[in-house]
């Protein structure tokens, strides 16, 4: 069976990261080499066909220059976000601090377009180059803090999604998972589970669950609502080191210190249930190590039937 690309549109002011995240995520560009020769500006749209992640994605460049004038454009529009799945706006730090009403009044435009032709394209935001802020103590509770200024100040009537990214070696993984938890939700199998993960979100507070793939990438990432956002940093730097040591197992589990908080992890390998998942790996505030074990194997008892796996 052919399978049609899934369409994403990247977009966002010049000299930004777009074209360098698409080259090395896409395209396995050494990130440390386009630092020291860093890519031309891109002149007009740039289509290009990726298989990713067991899907085929058709990635849409839209050169910085031209934003304003896309926002502007309706024929434009229809060529840069039409039948897109997904519209990922990327901004930096540094444009953050300078100019964030001008970020926020872009971000506004392109729901207003994207309502008003009914494309239908989930909106997504990336904070690029958080290295920049990596010298700051508080890291984590910055990240934090600019999550809440920017969901408070949006004033949408939809949750947009916010991604924290870097290529910067230590924390490049950043954007391999955010990129990868977006192409999720193309994936049939990836949305079932998701949605099994949210229906058992409903009973407990204060968790979070990741599942990886084959690759390593954090392919869903769910936590309630009332997780504490000041530690998500830490969950991902701490699924970090373990996807690089040898230490992704069942011997891992039990309490850790997260920033300024005391977490339970419990991970499980879920790679017999679907071909396409590695591990999974919970972290809960407030349940002990017996109550996430059992609540996983609830899950994988229903993943099982669902795939027909015995």
């Amino acid at each position: 069976m052919k399978l049609i690309a899934s369409k994403i549109c990247l977009i966002g002011k010049p000299e930004v990261g777009k074209s360098t995240i698409k080259k090395v995520i896409f395209e396995g560009a050494d990130p440390n080499e386009l630092i020291l020769s860093p890519l031309e500006a891109t002149i007009g749209l740039k289509f290009s066909i990726y298989d990713y992640m067991d899907t085929k994605v058709s990635l849409i460049d839209a050169p910085g220059q031209s934003l304003e004038l896309i926002l502007k454009d309706e024929q434009k529009q229809l060529i840069a976000f039409g039948n897109s799945k997904a519209i990922i706006y990327i901004f930096d730090y540094p444009s953050w601090i300078k100019n964030s009403q001008d970020i926020l009044d872009d971000v506004k435009n392109i729901y207003e377009i994207n309502k008003k032709h009914e494309f239908g394209a989930k909106i997504i935001l990336f904070l690029h180059k958080i290295d920049l802020l990596l010298m700051n103590k508080r890291f984590g509770n910055m990240l934090a803090l600019i999550r809440r200024q920017i969901k408070k100040r949006l004033t949408l009537p939809i949750d947009i999604p916010i991604y924290f990214t870097s290529l910067h070696p230590n924390l490049i993984y950043t954007t391999y998972n955010a990129i990868s938890n977006i192409i999720s939700d193309f994936l049939e199998n990836n949305v079932i589970l998701k949605d099994m993960i949210k229906e058992v979100f409903k009973d407990i507070s204060k968790a979070s669950l990741f599942i990886s793939n084959l690759e390593g990438n954090l392919i869903i990432q769910e936590t309630t609502n009332d997780f504490d956002a000041n530690i998500l940093y830490y969950v991902y730097e701490k699924i970090d080191q373990l996807q690089k040591s040898s230490e992704m197992n069942s011997t891992s589990n039990g309490l850790i210190n997260l920033g300024s908080k005391i977490l339970t992890m419990v991970i499980d390998d879920v790679s017999h249930i679907h071909s396409n998942f590695k591990n999974s790996i919970f972290f809960s505030e407030n349940l002990e190590q017996s109550d996430l074990i059992n609540i996983l194997e609830g899950l994988k008892n229903k993943l099982k039937q669902k795939f027909n796996y015995t």
